[in-house]
């Protein structure tokens, strides 16, 4: 699995393109034709990985009139030992991909099975470029939607439909030093939902002590953070309401919360191999149960500060998302795959980057960490996609209470996650891109939320 692990909006794509690196040449230029007699199904993706090959071969096996035809955009090199390379993606990758995918769709061509991580999904949605699978689950006997987390599903609805199906996800979280808060006597409540605002004041606060509020954040990633909570009156229904008060408004406090230096950034006041430092919060979302112990006992998961502080339940995020092209002539075969890549078997796949879908796998994989906790193998270097994660240093992992504690948490975490946090990746990359010459002062908010809207306007019209 690939992480972009750079500062700034690298870190905050980590995330975004966890899976697109690691899932998914032409990217799906044509659906699929007839092989051998059989139907074949056109799968897009970015670059594929172990899990999708191994599920691709045990499909075939127990469905021989299906063959399911994986395109990439761009192929992982080779790595030691048979594996794959885990070089990062570039921007410019993804970007080349979201759009060669896009136009194909659009104009009525395109695979199958897209891969829908960084895709425009109000756009598909909006020009019906997708099916609702709830009318394939309708109609499908054998598919038993229970063994799925309902909450997960309808928070992935657009309107009353699902058009994407998420096989996996993280939630969007951020790590706390719980030690450091008590001993600058800053309470900060983990079950409360906050905002930047109210974490300002706490950053005051710490500041005062002479600690940092967050050791590893960049304006663009706040940026990213205040348009994802507010983004459907900014991007929604195809109209942006980028040129308004509460943009310019957004930017003024992202810029006001750098200039006050209650904000920094970089990753110099945190410290990645104790857990302490300067730094009373770290950007870190969770992608596994087994990540999820992998934290000392002196921290904890706190919600994100939200732009508006408002929304209850916990944030979360598609590591892995497909979607069915209405065009496709092989749909109840594309359906059946997808069913696949749900069943416990497939969602227990260690290969299988993120949260499982399927409640019974996430149960299994928290049994199986846990078990590594106890037998002491929980930081042994393990393999990944062809690569070797590195051995996790003692003083990292929790003591056995905090560990099962923690497991207990996230579980309620996960049945609790109910705000989907998406976005156009395209509209953000304008966003950030012109919101640079607002922080370095070299054009006013005016100026810049008018250039944004201008874009995002023609971009959403293509």
């Amino acid at each position: 699995m690939i992480h972009l692990k750079k500062v700034g909006v690298f870190a905050t794509l980590s995330a975004v393109l966890l899976v697109s690196a690691c899932s998914g040449n032409s990217g799906g230029d044509s659906k699929g034709e007839a092989k051998s007699g059989k139907k074949t199904v056109v799968v897009s993706v970015m670059t594929k990985d172990r899990f999708l090959e191994s599920a691709v071969q045990k499909f075939e096996e127990s469905h021989p009139d299906v063959h399911i035809e994986v395109k990439e955009y761009k192929a992982a090199k080779p790595a030691a030992e048979g594996g794959m390379s885990m070089e990062a993606l570039s921007l410019a990758d993804v970007e080349k991909y979201v759009q060669s995918v896009t136009t194909q769709v659009i104009s009525g061509k395109g695979a199958d099975i897209i891969l829908m991580n960084e895709m425009p999904q109000d756009k598909f949605v909006a020009k019906k470029l997708l099916v609702n699978m709830y009318d394939l689950m309708a109609k499908d006997n054998s598919f038993d939607r229970n063994a799925l987390y309902a909450n997960i599903l309808k928070a992935s609805q657009d309107g009353d439909g699902l058009y994407v199906m998420p096989l996996s996800y993280s939630l969007d979280l951020v790590r706390g030093d719980t030690e450091l808060l008590k001993k600058a006597n800053v309470p900060v409540d983990k079950n409360k939902s906050w905002s930047w605002m109210e974490f300002k004041e706490i950053a005051k606060k710490l500041k005062q002590q002479g600690y940092d509020g967050f050791g590893n954040l960049s304006p663009t990633e706040l940026l990213w953070d205040y348009i994802e909570d507010n983004y459907s009156q900014l991007v929604g229904q195809g109209k942006p309401g980028f040129d308004s008060d509460l943009f310019r408004n957004m930017m003024k406090e992202i810029k006001l919360m750098y200039d006050e230096g209650m904000l920094n950034e970089g990753l110099s006041g945190f410290s990645s191999t104790s857990g302490t430092g300067k730094s009373a919060f770290l950007l870190a979302g969770i992608y596994s149960p087994e990540e999820a112990l992998k934290m000392p006992s002196n921290m904890d998961y706190f919600p994100k500060p939200s732009a508006s502080g408002k929304k209850s339940g916990v944030p979360f995020k598609f590591n892995y998302s497909l979607g069915i092209n209405s065009k496709s002539d092989v749909q109840q075969e594309a359906w059946a795959f997808i069913k696949f890549l749900l069943s416990s078997d497939m969602q227990a796949s260690p290969n299988l980057m993120g949260f499982p879908m399927n409640k019974g796998a996430v149960d299994q994989k928290f049994n199986e960490v846990l078990q590594k906790f106890k037998n002491g193998t929980l930081n042994e270097q393990t393999p990944r996609n062809g690569g070797v994660s590195a051995a996790t240093p003692p003083n990292m992992l929790p003591d056995g209470e905090t560990a099962k504690k923690r497991i207990e948490d996230i579980k309620k975490m996960i049945t609790e996650a109910d705000v989907r946090r998406s976005s156009d990746m395209k509209v953000l990359m304008i966003a950030m891109e012109e919101f640079k010459s607002f922080m370095s002062g070299q054009k006013s908010a005016e100026e810049v939320s008018n250039l944004i809207q201008n874009r995002v306007k023609i971009y959403l019209n293509e």
